[in-house]
């Protein structure tokens, strides 16, 4: 569960995440900003363009021919998670969610796909299709199902006072918890390169040094220009999940002394039916060392039985929780799994053992005597 809960999370390993971001890029000062990090010796991570725009029409009817369901919101906003809730139910919708059709979008242009999406339906465009109208675009999976649309329809974009007319032709998911400029829609450059727009850059600066040079450098050549530094946000973040990684371990320790405490009070339990075995095994003929490694190998065996029905259950219910509860992706942490297990199956061979101490003390006039 730990590590499905926060995998999505993690904004990316220390050496290759942006730490800066610039917005309100105007489109005239794009290059020059990107000249002005390279000059500078900063990694540029990713830049996007931005053009606002609204929904005018889907399949030939107009925003106010629609009939929206359901009460003007504003939905996240493209670049991060936003407000998710509510969002991806669009299936048992007849017609758009209200939200959808009545907020502004911040779309971008590009002509191939980023790292932090994959197409789930439909394909990307050829630079044939993407020469004219209706021009092929990209929606991200939960936007496409609150709009009720799907591949084929076709959609009228008001882009300033200026109509567009598009036709769906792929489907993405999107992660949105990635530090990365993520967008509802995507349009082929062709589309929108002569309309009016703004745009994004994030970077990487190594040092807290090169970061304050760095954004002094770019105020004073483009006043306008604002710019964040994300590490301490990283920090936060990280600090954040730290927390939440401790609160876990703290609980799956709990459990495991919990389980230490049953497993001594089982040893307690059948201390005397181990002193008739090892008494018995002594009369036969059995040392010492024969009857500890029956035991090491009774008690690896029943820690191995344990750790194998308990991975399963909790491999389960971390499935049921990954899917229905936090609504994720899960994957099995195969490896600490299988670590998870081996030690497991020590910890009982040492409990078991450690119990059984008594059993290679008594002689067999002692355990006779008893009875």
């Amino acid at each position: 569960v730990q590590d499905n809960l926060l995998r999505p999370l993690r904004v990316g390993s220390e050496g290759t995440r942006a730490n800066l971001v610039f917005f309100d890029v105007q489109e005239d000062q794009e290059p020059g900003l990107a000249a002005t990090l390279r000059e500078g010796r900063v990694q540029l991570v990713q830049r996007a363009p931005i053009v606002p725009m609204r929904v005018a029409a889907i399949n030939g009817q107009s925003v106010a021919r629609l009939r929206p369901v359901g009460p003007p919101r504003e939905g996240g906003e493209e670049g991060g998670g936003g407000d998710r809730e509510g969002r991806g139910n669009g299936g048992g919708r007849q017609g758009p969610a209200g939200w959808a059709v009545r907020r502004e979008y911040r779309s971008t242009f590009r002509d191939t796909l980023v790292s932090s999406e994959k197409l789930t339906a439909g394909r990307w465009w050829t630079a044939k299709e993407a020469a004219s109208e209706p021009y092929p675009v990209s929606l991200e999976k939960g936007i496409a199902e609150d709009l009720g649309v799907k591949l084929g329809d076709r959609i009228t974009w008001d882009v300033q006072g200026v109509e567009i007319l598009t036709q769906v032709a792929s489907v993405r998911e999107v992660d949105w918890a990635r530090f990365e400029p993520n967008f509802f829609v995507v349009f082929p450059t062709r589309a929108l390169e002569g309309a009016p727009q703004t745009w994004v850059l994030m970077a990487r600066a190594s040092t807290a040094a090169e970061r304050a040079r760095i954004q002094r450098d770019v105020v004073r050549r483009f006043p306008n220009v604002a710019a964040l530094d994300l590490t301490d946000v990283q920090a936060a973040l990280d600090d954040v999940l730290d927390r939440i990684a401790l609160v876990i371990r703290f609980l799956a320790g709990f459990s495991i002394a919990t389980g230490i405490v049953v497993l001594l009070g089982a040893v307690s339990v059948s201390r005397l039916q181990r002193i008739r075995e090892s008494v018995l095994l002594r009369t036969l003929g059995a040392t010492r060392r024969q009857i500890g490694s029956i035991l090491l190998v009774e008690y690896a065996l029943l820690g191995l039985l344990a750790a194998v029905v308990g991975i399963g259950l909790a491999t389960a219910a971390g499935w049921a929780l990954a899917r229905w509860a936090f609504h994720l992706s899960y994957a099995v942490p195969v490896l600490s799994l299988l670590g998870l297990g081996a030690a497991m199956a020590l910890l009982a061979m040492f409990v078991g053992w450690w119990g059984s101490r008594e059993t290679f003390r008594r002689t067999p006039l002692e355990a006779l005597r008893e009875e």
